[in-house]
């Protein structure tokens, strides 16, 4: 199976789930998903996904597994003093 990435740096003043909204819909585009796609194989709203790619909510851990499950991709959350935090989804291309 080939591996894509998507990796995506926190930007200066960037909160934490501003990278993580921002992650979801720049992996989302890759996949060439919706909104609402993705909110009907993650089991949220439309709206949630919304909320949640524009960084208007912390989403937890089984939130985010959601996600990861509903594109078939590893979704990984790397922190690092003086680095930052760097989001990674990979996966096969397997999704919608």
């Amino acid at each position: 199976m080939a591996w894509v990435h998507a990796e995506c740096r926190a930007i200066h003043d960037e909160k934490l789930e501003e990278t993580l909204g921002r992650a979801v819909r720049e992996w989302r585009g890759k996949t060439g998903m919706t909104q609402a796609q993705l909110a009907e194989l993650s089991g949220l709203t439309q709206a949630a996904i919304s909320r949640l790619e524009h960084g208007k909510c912390m989403p937890t851990f089984p939130l985010l597994e959601r996600i990861a499950q509903a594109f078939g991709s590893a979704l990984l959350v790397s922190m690092e003093p003086g680095r930052g935090v760097t989001v990674t989804f990979a996966g096969g291309g397997d999704v919608a």
